[in-house]
């Protein structure tokens, strides 16, 4: 009965992805591995305000979700960083998004 479930709700995603030109899929591919890692995105307080509920969603308590990186954000970066095995420079990196599951708001 579950996979019965999972594959219903999994079928539409499988015929959007199906959808999509093969020349847009591999360019997305491409274009995410050719991304420097250490690049810094510009990050406006929107994207701030999420990276900073993915901290606290991970356990890492970035205080206030106001959009501000400030000294508290900046320690739970890094402490995440250092958690992961990632250089801890408390700065939000692509390696950092990639990691927190923000892919979208890296740098290409």
């Amino acid at each position: 009965m579950n996979k019965l479930i999972v594959a219903v709700l999994a079928a539409p995603a499988i015929i959007a992805l199906s959808a999509l030109p093969a020349a847009s899929q591999t360019n997305r591919t491409t274009a995410i591995g050719q991304l420097d890692m250490a690049g810094l995105p510009d990050l406006d307080r929107d994207n701030i305000r999420s990276v900073q509920r993915a901290l606290a969603a991970k356990g890492f308590d970035p205080g206030p979700v106001d959009g501000i990186v400030g000294p508290l954000t900046r320690a739970a970066v890094r402490k995440f960083q250092d958690r992961f095995g990632m250089k801890a420079s408390g700065q939000i990196d692509n390696q950092t998004l990639f990691a927190l599951g923000k892919p979208d708001l890296a740098v290409h």
